[in-house]
């Protein structure tokens, strides 16, 4: 069974990605130090979108930040940090589907990190 975010109109991925994943729409990124300076530039007022283009910019690779609709098990909390007052949590996961907005479709690159509240839910 997987734990789909209310609300997201994303399907849950198919019984042969496995079962136990999270479902949402997250910002994520290809390493630990992008998704610390996308938090840090979201802490000091950035936008989601203009803190994603920044850290892109700085990486002078345009997606190694970015929004995904990801099926995707939590590995490792890499760090804890606060956005606008709210505690977050900067987690390794393994993604293991992204969804197209038609279908679900293997991960092209499995290991990867997002920002999560409290409530298990990535941000």
């Amino acid at each position: 069974m997987t734990e789909a975010r209310a609300g997201t109109g994303i399907p849950d991925p198919p019984d042969e990605f496995g079962r136990d994943l999270i479902v949402n729409v997250a910002v994520i990124c290809n390493t630990g130090q992008q998704a610390e300076h996308y938090v840090r530039l979201r802490a000091d007022g950035a936008g989601l979108l203009p803190a994603v283009d920044a850290v892109n910019e700085e990486a002078r690779e345009p997606h190694a930040c970015g929004m995904a609709a990801i099926a995707f098990r939590r590995d490792k909390t890499m760090d804890t940090q606060s956005i606008n007052g709210r505690p977050v949590s900067i987690v390794r996961i393994s993604v293991v589907a992204g969804y197209d907005g038609e279908r679900w479709g293997p991960a092209p690159v499995p290991v990867q990190y997002t920002v999560m509240e409290e409530d298990g839910f990535a941000v």
